[in-house]
């Protein structure tokens, strides 16, 4: 009788009378009669349907698309839900690993083996020299400093005056703002309010709301929350309008100085001193008279013209670094963080200096870093394995903890192979070199 209904529902399907966002619930509730241990299943028969019509509608087959399905159902309070609509399979990247890598932070302290999604030859071969060299050299010093997901709704007053007085009586933190704070915070186990940052344009206000979000990366939970308290302010001032949620101050998933001012996400440090006889064994050798021998003077040398003129010439607002980015986008992809966040995640600030021994001092600051353990892609495929294997998925034994763990292993990484690539790339043309290697098998 099941698999009648089910056909039943395909061939209706198929010809139109059904919607493709219809389908998991239906097949649930007709063929699988809302069993919480089937839901998986009904979504997965209504992927394949799905892929299906769509192979029909372009004529081609999408068997690799089918091979790779991906559970991203769950069922929580009651309620089927899943991580995406109309689900047709899944995409696959590559996944290595790296390290271990010696972290010495306040909550990531040992070695960590780093799982990287990436589909770039030479990425985890590079990231593998830096974590070497960093071993050598002690470990890499790691600090969240600052913590913070915001989300920043504008509004709309009657003139200037209207707005200014009213981004002074919440800048006072008086009753208005503690009765925001309170509607923010009310429907919150975890979260909580630390800021509103007020900005004035014109007869527009920017309330850039900052909460702290425990475990979870806190996007949604920010927005929700902070809706809650601009609901607030309009009831008791029903002449302040909002005009958008997200007013681009917050700022999400584009690069923005604010971030890098302010912060978002979590704002880390990395330090460490890498002994000038370590560059040397290394990238090269000077005692074999080498042409261009990797030593602290010609790292930051690369890093003063490269990270930071070359990136000033192009007029990047905070790409002052060498390769953050693509180490994040492999973390992020390999544990189900946001991709989208890659953009303000990777704004990064690369540090080099000669110390007085002659050895080099290397440091990254991240300043908006945006990662979770809980909530999102992280629940589902081997996002929760790849938590697993840094140690930090789900909630840490303090709200935050783990979070926090996670930001300061992706820093240690970035740091690791913002040095393998400025040494790579002291070494004149190895960057080439490896890449036609690694890439294409060619000498």
């Amino acid at each position: 009788m099941a698999v009648s209904k089910r056909e039943e529902i395909r061939s209706d399907f198929l010809q139109g009378k059904i919607r493709p966002y219809e389908l998991d619930k239906l097949l649930w509730r007709e063929v699988y009669d809302e069993d919480p241990a089937l839901w998986a299943e009904a979504c997965k028969q209504a992927s394949l349907m799905r892929l299906e019509s769509l192979e029909f509608t372009l004529k081609i087959k999408l068997n690799a698309i089918r091979n790779h399905f991906v559970d991203i159902s769950a069922v929580k309070r009651g309620s089927a839900v899943t991580a995406i609509e109309q689900q047709i399979g899944g995409a696959v990247v590559p996944l290595g690993i790296a390290g271990p890598l010696k972290v010495r932070g306040e909550y990531a302290e040992g070695e960590f083996y780093l799982p990287l999604a990436t589909s770039e030859a030479a990425l985890i071969a590079g990231m593998n020299r830096g974590c070497k060299i960093i071993n050598e050299s002690g470990g890499v010093r790691v600090k969240v400093t600052r913590e913070g997901m915001t989300r920043a709704p504008v509004i709309e007053t009657p003139g200037i005056i209207d707005a200014y007085r009213l981004s002074q009586e919440i800048a006072s933190r008086g009753d208005l703002y503690q009765t925001m704070k309170e509607a923010a915070e009310s429907e919150s186990t975890v979260s909580r309010l630390l800021d509103i940052q007020v900005y004035q344009l014109g007869r527009h206000l920017w309330l850039r709301f900052v909460f702290q979000t425990g475990d979870s990366m806190g996007m949604n939970s920010a927005t929700r929350y902070a809706a809650n308290a601009i609901r607030v302010l309009n009831e008791r001032y029903s002449w302040a309008r909002l005009v958008a949620l997200s007013g681009n101050l917050c700022t999400d998933k584009k690069d923005a100085h604010i971030n890098a001012l302010l912060g978002r996400g979590k704002s880390v440090e990395s330090e460490l001193v890498i002994p000038r006889r370590c560059l040397l064994k290394s990238f090269s050798s000077e005692m074999d008279g080498a042409a261009a021998p990797v030593t602290p003077e010609r790292i930051c040398r690369v890093n003063l013209i490269k990270n930071y003129e070359g990136s000033a010439l192009a007029g990047s607002v905070t790409g002052f670094n060498a390769n953050a980015a693509n180490t994040i986008a492999a973390i992020f992809a390999a544990t189900g963080q946001d991709l989208a966040q890659v953009v303000e995640s990777s704004s990064a600030f690369c540090h080099t200096e000669v110390t007085e021994k002659g050895d080099l001092y290397l440091g990254v600051s991240l300043p908006s870093l945006e990662v979770g353990t809980v909530g999102g892609g992280m629940e589902f495929g081997t996002a929760r394995e790849c938590l697993d294997i840094l140690g930090c998925r789900g909630r840490g034994s303090a709200p935050g903890d783990n979070a926090k763990r996670l930001a300061e292993i992706v820093a240690a990484a970035v740091t690791a192979q913002e040095l393998n690539l400025l040494g790579t790339l002291a070494s004149e043309y190895e960057l080439s070199e490896s890449h036609i290697l690694l890439a294409r098998g060619k000498k």
